[in-house]
């Protein structure tokens, strides 16, 4: 198998965070108009971590991976395969398949080599057998590790707003990442999803409640806000009334009897 390594993504080549702005905000804002505020020295540790982690992935000789090729966008009304947990394949602990990551994403390819490199991590030295609770949290930290490269996106490169993205920005943020990922039936989380959703229903509905008023599809909700409005109410004085001018209508006018 031939090593492809790809040279487009370079992690912060260019991006710099000035000097003396230890202090400075760096703001996500969501197509929704909320935001969320992240401290430069927050985003530098991110930013330190990506670059270590790219550093791992690049220079491991035992590692092989496919660069995208021939990628195709993701629409916003179909968010599943923007999700990194279905844009990156770790097929097993030498060989992760990145050649679905989206191509109108493409500031967003440091996260999802993050993603890749931490879920490497969790197949090489992850235990099988934990419970379903350990998973979950395992899982939490490796889809954080993708929310971190997204906020570098969106804060230092110039990655523009994408809800379903930004969704798991803002979901982490309001402590709702968990039931996000058991309603998206992450699979690397396998069963325990439902198990975990059957468990905590009152998670899963905060996180639906919170969904759609924050981050709902495209045309979702509507037909429920339709049913919700009153009919308009029609006042029988106002209705229009049809004269009885059957009386002295000739034969053969409109309205004429037909018998004799």
């Amino acid at each position: 198998m031939i090593r492809i390594r790809a040279i487009s993504i370079r992690l912060a080549a260019c991006a710099v965070l000035v000097p003396g702005t230890a202090a400075a905000q760096y703001t996500i804002t969501a197509e929704n108009g909320d935001t969320v505020q992240f401290e430069s020295a927050e985003l530098r540790v991110m930013l330190d971590t990506a670059r270590a982690l790219w550093a791992d992935l690049e220079q491991d000789p035992r590692v092989l991976y496919y660069t995208p090729a021939g990628r195709q966008p993701v629409p916003v009304e179909a968010p599943d395969a923007a999700y990194p947990w279905n844009a990156v394949n770790v097929v097993d602990d030498t060989t992760i398949d990145t050649s679905h990551l989206p191509a109108n994403l493409r500031e967003a390819d440091r996260a999802y080599y993050n993603y890749a490199v931490q879920r490497m991590r969790v197949v090489r030295w992850g235990d099988p057998d934990v419970s379903c609770d350990s998973l979950l949290a395992q899982e939490e930290k490796v889809v954080g590790s993708f929310i971190d490269g997204w906020i570098l996106s969106r804060t230092l490169f110039g990655a523009p707003a994408f809800d379903p993205l930004d969704e798991l920005v803002f979901a982490r943020r309001a402590g709702l990442l968990r039931p996000l990922l058991a309603r998206r039936n992450d699979p690397q989380v396998g069963a325990c999803t439902g198990q975990w959703a059957e468990e905590n229903p009152e998670r899963i509905d905060a996180y639906e409640t919170w969904r759609l008023e924050k981050f709902p599809l495209p045309g979702e909700g509507l037909e429920e806000k339709a049913a919700e409005e009153p009919a308009p109410e029609t006042d029988e004085a106002d209705q229009e009334q049809v004269p009885d001018d059957s009386e002295g209508v000739q034969p053969g006018e409109p309205g004429a009897s037909r018998d004799p």
